[in-house]
């Protein structure tokens, strides 16, 4: 008689998950492998990049627009991502620079003498900021975004067109904790002022308190450090909330912003960092938003596309059938999957 072995229940729902969790990753890997928008440029074919404009067209532009140089702290294996932003909001900006440390002919980068690598994102900050600040004088503001940051430029041109850029100010997605007037996230974008910009690389990175400002240092959280050292020499850290107290600048992609989920984590670090706190839903930002964070490739173009190239014909729809202004339908019970929401 053969004596049946009983496997314990534990290690039958181990072998059942570890199963589950190889097909799952298989099946990814092979959706993947079908549709990597990074890898295959050639999907974003079917959108003809637009046009920069011509020079003798900037220059024409009303002298009081303010002037706007826009900086992409990249990488080497970021490179293909920042064709991106090179190919839709960069072409916006009144010029567009790409800071790594390897060479690329498409981006035309700037290299940096520094460490590669996330945790050395301080010390790209400094070399691209002092880099800016000898190379680079006579403009306005100067804006920082990361290679997945998707930016309204016409939206930060009316943000700034009433603002001094002689003051030293800066404006973002406004953080609380650690620096006591707060500071701006990375992620979001943010912009200085032109005297902003002096003081740092003239006053804040000549400051040997290290409690001051981490001059020596090249590991750190890059945005922590700028607010520290920005702080210690007088630049004001901004609100950018519109005349109805909506925030502009955001450090989320919009999938977790426009819908409103019936479950929201509000002890997920980022509701407790925020300066302004804002909602969920359609109504939870400015109409005059400036930035989005978290944007891969094919986010980016879908952005590019809806709000350059959509034309919608409002002369045509009767005022009393705008769902523009419609009731927001109760939440589903299934929230959608969002970096702020778990």
């Amino acid at each position: 008689m053969v004596r049946r072995i009983q496997v314990p229940w534990c290690v039958r729902s181990a072998v059942t998950f570890c199963v589950g969790f190889s097909m799952g990753a298989l099946l990814q890997l092979g959706i993947n492998m079908t549709f990597n928008p990074t890898q295959h440029q050639e999907h974003w074919s079917l959108l003809p990049d637009t046009p920069p404009p011509p020079d003798d067209a900037k220059a024409a532009r009303n002298t009081a627009t303010p002037r706007i140089l826009c900086y992409v702290l990249t990488g080497p294996k970021t490179h293909q991502a920042s064709l991106h932003v090179k190919n839709t909001w960069g072409q916006r900006c009144d010029k567009t620079l790409f800071f790594s440390t390897q060479k690329d002919s498409n981006l035309g980068t700037i290299t940096l003498d520094v460490p590669e690598g996330y945790n050395y994102l301080w010390a790209k900050a400094k070399g691209a900021l002092g880099h800016l600040h000898t190379h680079y004088p006579g403009y306005d503001w100067y804006l920082k975004a990361d290679d997945d940051t998707f930016v309204i430029v016409e939206n930060l041109r009316y943000f700034l067109k009433a603002i001094d850029p002689g003051k030293p100010v800066y404006y973002g997605v406004k953080f609380k904790h650690h620096v006591k007037q707060g500071y701006m996230s990375g992620g979001g974008g943010y912009v200085l002022s032109s005297e902003a910009l002096r003081k740092f690389v003239t006053d804040a990175l000549t400051l040997t308190d290290q409690t001051h400002c981490a001059t020596n240092d090249t590991r750190g959280a890059e945005d922590l450090l700028l607010g520290e050292c920005l702080e210690s020499v007088g630049v004001s850290a901004g609100d950018s909330l519109d005349e109805m107290g909506r925030s502009r600048f955001f450090s989320h992609s919009p999938l977790s912003l426009f819908y409103k989920q019936p479950l929201i984590n509000r002890f997920h670090w980022y509701w407790r960092y925020l300066w302004h706190k804002h909602g969920v839903g359609p109504d939870c930002c400015s109409q005059h938003l400036v930035s989005f964070h978290d944007i891969n490739p094919r986010m980016m173009w879908t952005l590019e596309t809806l709000l350059y190239r959509v034309h919608i014909h409002h002369d045509l729809q009767p005022p009393h059938l705008n769902t523009s202004t419609s009731t927001v339908p109760p939440p589903t019970s299934s929230p959608v999957p969002s970096s702020i929401s778990s």
